[in-house]
């Protein structure tokens, strides 16, 4: 581990810094909490899915709508339970909560602490009533981004309920929805194992096109004679990964000063450095910019590497104890030696030039876009980055911390202009320097993010903590610092993100750690997220997480049913530690609906013509027989999210060889063997479906074509029609190579790696 002692270093600010919480400032908000509105309450329409009415409680009293259904505006208070209707609940799944025919409502629809809640006229798909009780017993309230307390310090009967900062360890926030929407999801974990690769960022893994495993993290540390460094580490998989010394000491041969041991000339010389301004006199800020590679990902038109770059610039922009962040990209056509930063991905929609009170009028500024995760979403074709910004007040750096996300192109390999954020609901603004919205979850059937009009903006008076309170300005998101991955066995993107009780601090605290939640998403192109629940044991407050695969310990992209969960800095027992996680709904029919069926057998053809067949002991891409048993292959599920595919005729399965690189590099030979009573994960794959997202809104849209992705090299089987390229594995594509073979890129057609299954009517019995 390599850290500083300067005093603005990220690791002193982890262990020193003071937590500042967010306080419930309700006399900042009693103007926001409207009369209530006249008039009879309407019955509520019959909905699909609604839970039994039932009480919920909080500290022994019961949840009670005083005179419900006689007229909007009923105050919904906390009271001794007695058994009546105006303490029976229904909970409905489109997010509404009704006692006798009228909805939970929050007054004016007031997004402030202490803006209280009142029974009202149904208005179907209103954010200000919609609710969910969620696993870790807070009830959220979609329109804030809160959740529902009991006002007061204490529990008592008779006192109101309003919005305040969710925080599950205060008692006035626990309650118990007796009859609450059903848990989807058991999620376990076993005890933590120590990691000791520490690094100022999380571990990103790769393979390169000659099927090398790499994992990469960075530092860049503040004071002047501290390391910034890009580290390297290389091996057969994570577990066996060690420091790659050739690249970690690589030297720009046409520039001495540019290197992986030290980036600092890299930093102040990329876009944004040159963009950048040095501290004032006397800072512990020794540059002006300090930028770490955080995500690499191959291109498979050239096995030139690109990585986004999270720069940190223009140190203490108003005298503070902070910075400005932005997010460039880089590319490697040396497998990792050279680097070149080439210019911005994701910027700030604010100014990010010091003392600029104009662009900053008020007490707060917007420090920008960083802390950077990115997922390659083969599936749709698009680059995703999650990324945080931090709202400071000017003097006292109190932040609230909000979550953002953008999308590009693959086939654009990472370029300034391909980006696009998030922005009202929509992919609809530009990467570099567009507007952008704070995400959240989307519990209750909210949107899953805050209204334009409720987000920060940097004319609004007060300071962070005031506007928080206000609702002027959104709190901190449970989804800040979100980390994403793949669960082929959920059919679910998941995520973790760092735990909101520990985001009221510049550092984290160790004080703050709270159990590990997780969330999920069908479908990236609506970046609606909900919870799927907690694991109690692995309590931590750490930024820097991430996922691997336990299969192939290779994979942080697409994991299966039990998984790594990785943690660094404040986690639960060790500086760096990881667990692993299982996640399984409570109800088969929760998992996702495959095309093929367990046992059955299927012809597999590509979009190019040719059918997988077996001859002998080789495979081939054959012209269509629909009486050969050659051509039938029988699926056969793991219960890990990945199937073993076999040859009706000859019993023998897909793989490639996982006991070398071999196996994992591009154009590998995929071949038929014999399946043992536990298949090695060269024999296992998932049913990738390929689908295409809308341009700006909407969910994605499947294709009817699929991908049978192998688990140990990540690649996809390819049924070219040339001889000169038998079946073997390729790089996931939505595009073809113009011809450019750069270092060895695949040339192979998309058409050949998309897959149909057309059922041949033979069932295995097992």
């Amino acid at each position: 581990m390599k850290r500083m002692s300067a005093p603005y270093s990220r690791a002193a600010r982890r262990r020193t810094a003071v937590a500042m919480a967010l306080g419930l400032v309700l006399a900042a908000v009693t103007g926001a909490v409207g009369a209530p509105v006249a008039g009879a309450a309407s019955p509520r329409p019959a909905k699909a899915t609604a839970s039994a009415p039932g009480t919920v409680t909080i500290g022994g009293l019961c949840l009670d709508g005083r005179n419900p259904g006689a007229s909007d505006g009923s105050v919904v208070r906390v009271d001794a339970c007695d058994g009546t209707t105006a303490q029976d609940w229904t909970w409905h799944s489109d997010g509404e909560v009704t006692a006798s025919g009228a909805c939970l409502d929050v007054v004016g629809g007031s997004n402030a602490n202490g803006a209280l809640v009142q029974l009202s006229s149904c208005e179907p798909g209103s954010e200000q009533q919609q609710f969910s009780d969620l696993p870790d017993g807070t009830v959220y309230a979609a329109k804030s981004g809160k959740c529902l307390a009991v006002q007061g310090s204490s529990v008592t009967a008779h006192a109101q309920v309003g919005l305040a900062s969710c925080d599950p360890t205060e008692a006035v926030e626990e309650w118990n929805a007796t009859t609450g929407q059903p848990a989807k999801y058991t999620l376990s974990a076993t005890a933590p194992v120590e990691f000791n690769n520490l690094d100022d960022t999380p571990a990103s893994t790769f393979i390169s096109q000659s099927g090398q495993f790499y994992y990469q993290s960075s530092y860049s540390l503040y004071g002047p004679t501290d390391g910034r460094v890009w580290n390297f580490y290389t091996g057969s998989n994570f577990d066996t990964a060690t420091a790659d010394s050739a690249l970690d000491s690589a030297v720009n041969p046409d520039n001495s000063k540019d290197s992986n041991a030290d980036t600092t000339w890299r930093c102040n010389n990329s876009p944004t450095g040159l963009e950048s301004t040095s501290a004032p006199s006397g800072s512990g800020y020794a540059e002006r910019n300090y930028c770490d590679l955080l995500g690499t990902w191959v291109d498979p038109d050239t096995g030139y590497w690109y990585g986004l770059v999270h720069n940190e610039f223009t140190p203490q922009p108003f005298g503070d104890g902070l910075h400005y962040d932005s997010i460039d990209y880089a590319v490697s056509k040396d497998q990792g030696k050279v680097w070149t930063i080439e210019g911005h991905a994701v910027t700030s929609p604010f100014s990010t030039t010091r003392d600029d009170t104009t662009a900053f009028p008020g007490s707060t500024y917007y420090y920008g876009d960083g802390d950077p995760r990115l997922f390659v979403d083969n599936a749709s074709g698009y680059f995703y980055v999650f990324y945080a910004t931090r709202v400071l007040d000017k003097s006292t750096d109190t932040p609230v911390w909000l979550q953002h996300v953008a999308r590009a192109p693959m086939a654009d390999k990472m370029a300034g202009g391909s980006w696009e954020k998030w922005y009202n609901g929509a992919w609809q603004s530009p990467g570099v320097g567009g507007k952008e919205s704070d995400i959240l979850p989307a519990d209750g059937g909210g949107e899953g993010y805050i209204d334009p009009g409720a987000d920060y903006s940097p004319t609004t008076t007060g300071t962070v903590e005031d506007q928080v309170a206000a609702g002027t300005m959104p709190d901190n998101s449970q989804l800040a610092v979100l980390n994403v991955t793949y669960d082929a066995y959920l059919g679910e993107y998941i995520g973790t993100a760092q735990n909101t009780t520990a985001q009221n601090t510049i550092a984290q605290n160790t004080g703050t750690n709270a159990p590990l939640h997780f969330y999920g998403t069908k479908d990236l192109a609506t970046e609606k997220w909900t919870d799927m629940g907690l694991v109690t044991g692995e309590q931590n407050a750490a930024w820097y997480r991430w996922f691997l695969d336990t299969g192939n310990l290779t994979s942080e992209n697409v994991v299966g049913k039990t998984f790594r969960s990785y943690c660094e800095y404040n986690c639960s027992t060790y500086d760096g530690e990881y667990v692993d996680v299982t996640i399984a709904p409570t109800a088969s029919s929760q998992l996702p609906a495959q095309p093929v069926t367990s046992g059955r057998s299927y012809r597999i053809a590509a979009a190019d013509g040719r059918f997988l067949a077996q001859d002998a002991s080789r495979l081939s891409a054959a012209a269509g027989n629909a009486s050969s048993a050659s051509q039938e292959w029988t699926f056969t599920a793991t219960g890990d999210g990945f199937f073993t595919v076999t040859n009706a005729a000859t019993g023998q399965a897909l793989g490639v060889d996982s006991s070398s690189n071999a196996g994992r590099a591009w154009d590998s030979a995929v071949t038929p063997g014999p399946l043992g009573s536990t298949p090695a994960d060269g024999q296992e794959w998932y049913i990738q479906h390929i689908v295409r997202s809308p341009a700006t809104r909407g969910p994605s849209v499947a294709t009817g074509g699929y991908r049978l992705v192998n688990r140990y090299s990540g690649l996809a089987l390819s049924l070219a029609s040339q001889a000169s390229q038998p079946v073997a594995t390729a790089p996931q594509r939505d595009w073809n190579n113009s011809g450019s073979k750069g270092q060895g890129g695949d040339t192979r057609s998309t058409a050949a790696q998309t897959l149909t299954f057309t059922s041949a009517g033979r069932v295995t019995l097992g």
